[in-house]
């Protein structure tokens, strides 16, 4: 039995609601929210906890960490077989997705395969994807940004707009963006990418966060962009418009944090980490209430 609670705590139980948000951003989208409460249920079994609670076994499991862990500040041991437990939750996630189409199938797949190829290892590479600096920015922004978006976009038959697809990869930006906060409170002042390879010992960690601000900037300016051409901000007493302003607020609350962090990057680290991801999950939560009041 305690093995079985070993398996469960290395899914990191407290990764499931963050990242319920990026499935949730493409639910926002979807003007056919009829049945909302069953599919919010099923993605998250699908996502939250099969997919991205799968992944995060599996890293565990071939990195052999220790700890702290996004999410997982002190791991008991980890089970023999956590790895292969990771995979077949990935693989359950694939099944269940399949039920609800093409698209929902199509990215628990692609999720199955950049988790793999984010932290296993592949014959004939020297390197896993989250050894090469720049891949490992892809593969995780990606996962937790378009494919979570048209995951969740999708989840009732809907077929994703042109607007759906751009908002998915502007998210896309905005997770890269949030990235290097991920891995610099694991890093040591004395790291290089020679002895911790990732994508912020490659840039080094001040550049690494300035760098993150610069693609959280972009990918607001893309949002706002879309929502200035479809005149959704022309009248800030409506709900949607205040919604948009207040996400507006934190999201540039959390990138001047990045900002400010960047100039003492090994200095309380872990909270600097949680209060950027805080803040950005925060701001991601007003603009899906935005956008499910626009889109009911």
């Amino acid at each position: 039995m305690k093995d079985l609670k070993f398996y469960f705590i290395h899914m990191r139980p407290k990764t499931f609601l963050p990242s319920f948000v990026f499935v949730l951003t493409g639910y926002a989208l979807n003007p056919n929210k009829a049945a909302w409460p069953t599919d919010l249920l099923a993605l998250f079994l699908i996502y939250s906890v099969l997919l991205f609670g799968g992944t995060c076994a599996l890293n565990t499991h071939v990195d052999r960490d220790a700890g702290p862990l996004n999410f997982l500040d002190n791991p008991p041991p980890r089970p023999k077989w956590l790895g292969h437990f990771g995979v077949a939750c990935m693989l359950l996630g694939c099944v269940a997705a399949a039920f609800y189409g093409t698209y929902p199938l199509g990215c628990a797949v692609v999720a199955l395969l950049f988790s793999y190829a984010y932290s296993g290892r592949v014959p004939g590479l020297k390197w896993r994807g989250k050894e090469v600096g720049g891949v490992d920015l892809f593969l995780d922004a990606t996962g937790c940004g378009v494919i979570g978006v048209i995951l969740g976009a999708t989840i009732s038959g809907f077929e994703p707009s042109a607007r759906t697809w751009m908002m998915g990869w502007l998210f896309t930006l905005t997770v890269g963006g949030s990235y290097a906060a991920t891995q610099i409170f694991q890093l040591k002042p004395h790291d290089t990418y020679a002895t911790a390879r990732n994508f912020s010992s490659l840039l080094g960690a001040t550049h690494a966060l300035r760098v993150g601000a610069l693609m959280l900037f972009w990918g607001y300016v893309g949002v706002a962009t879309i929502l200035w051409n479809e005149n959704q901000l022309d009248r800030f007493s409506n709900g949607p418009a205040i919604l948009y302003v207040i996400f507006s607020f934190l999201f540039f609350w959390g990138l001047i944090q990045c900002v400010r962090w960047s100039k003492a990057p090994f200095t309380n680290a872990t909270p600097q980490f949680k209060s950027v991801i805080f803040t950005l999950l925060g701001a991601r939560l007003f603009w899906i209430a935005a956008e499910w009041l626009r889109l009911p």
